[in-house]
């Protein structure tokens, strides 16, 4: 981030009166720590909570070059940079992450409202509700759910992961105004081309292996913020937070092509593995969020019937291929 020059104060006038109608809200009922934050991360206004959290006066908060000079996020050991969330183009939440300051390091969920003048960001207003204790006492329990809800040998979410993720991407957004781009979801939907002949021709701990392999390339293609899922034996799904369907094709192509180029060999045999994907719009707020798994699924089909090794996509009325040609004769599925 670009500090001012020294001596001349930020003209901080239209990102006061945009937070203007939130002060009296967050005064009187807001009991986590709240900073309101300038473009080049200074603190503009703070609330005591904030105050008694950092051992910090406010007046002192507001004197730091930098919020980051306080407290520094991570997420699961990755730095979360202030500067990502000075940039945000839409509200963003974390319910797991990590603030380092001098008085060691928390756990808080983290509401982070960006505010727009002019296309561009001016402020970002920032909730940190501390929730240390709550995990600590709470860890055994996060630890046995956490397991049901995880796939064994893949170690991704399974259904169930899924069908609770779902459910709390709905309350997650639906305080969001209708046409925010926060509220855009999509789907993918994954397959392993000819994974019975994998097991069939090489064993099942060859089948074994090729699944755990995929699980990985399908994770570290992905986001921070996408959320990964085993629904069957050989078949996989994403879920894109805040991202267009254009966003999750991309993705796609990504997690195709990297499994493609990937030399899968197991007890010195090479096994050669490909991957066909189907991709959709979520609207996680409709009453049946499946109805878009389902086309997703569609699109999927489609890319088995062409060929496979290929990525498709549902439209809400069509299927359509993506970067590829049709062939003169379709594959059998």
């Amino acid at each position: 981030m670009v500090n001012d020059p020294v001596g001349i104060p930020r003209d901080n006038s239209a990102l006061l009166q945009f937070f203007k109608i939130f002060e009296d809200f967050a005064r009187g009922t807001v009991l986590d720590a709240y900073v309101l934050l300038d473009v080049d991360g200074r603190v503009v206004k703070a609330n005591q909570h904030a105050s008694a959290m950092l051992k910090v006066g406010t007046k002192q908060m507001m004197k730091a070059s930098s919020f980051e000079d306080l407290l520094k996020f991570n997420i699961e050991g990755s730095p979360l940079p202030l500067k990502d969330l000075l940039m945000l183009p839409t509200f963003r939440r974390e319910d797991m992450i990590n603030g380092v300051s001098t008085t060691g390091e928390n756990k808080f969920v983290m509401l982070a409202y960006p505010f727009h003048e002019a296309g561009q960001v001016i402020g970002t207003f920032l909730i940190l509700r501390e929730i240390t204790g709550e995990t600590s006492q709470g860890s055994k329990l996060t630890a046995s759910t956490t397991k049901a809800k995880t796939d064994m040998l893949s170690g991704l979410f399974n259904r169930s992961g899924l069908e609770d993720h779902l459910k709390e991407r709905k309350q997650a957004i639906e305080s969001l105004p209708t046409g925010d781009p926060g509220r855009i979801h999509s789907v993918i939907m994954m397959d392993i081309d000819f994974f019975k002949k994998v097991n069939d021709t090489y064993g099942h701990p060859a089948g074994d292996y090729v699944i755990k392999t995929v699980a990985k390339i399908v994770k570290s293609s992905c986001r921070q913020s996408d959320s990964a899922f085993r629904v069957g034996g050989e078949e996989f799904i994403v879920v894109f937070n805040a991202t267009p369907v254009d966003g999750a094709l991309v993705a796609a192509e990504k997690i195709r092509t990297a499994i493609q180029a990937y030399q899968f060999e197991f007890e010195g045999v090479h096994i050669p593995i490909a991957i066909s994907i189907g991709a959709a719009s979520l609207d996680v707020t409709s009453a049946d969020p499946h109805a878009d798994i389902t086309r997703a699924d569609a699109a999927l089909y489609f890319s088995k019937q062409n060929g496979r090794n290929r990525v498709s996509v549902h439209d809400g009325v069509q299927l359509q291929p993506h970067l590829w040609v049709l062939p003169s004769k379709m594959a059998a599925a």
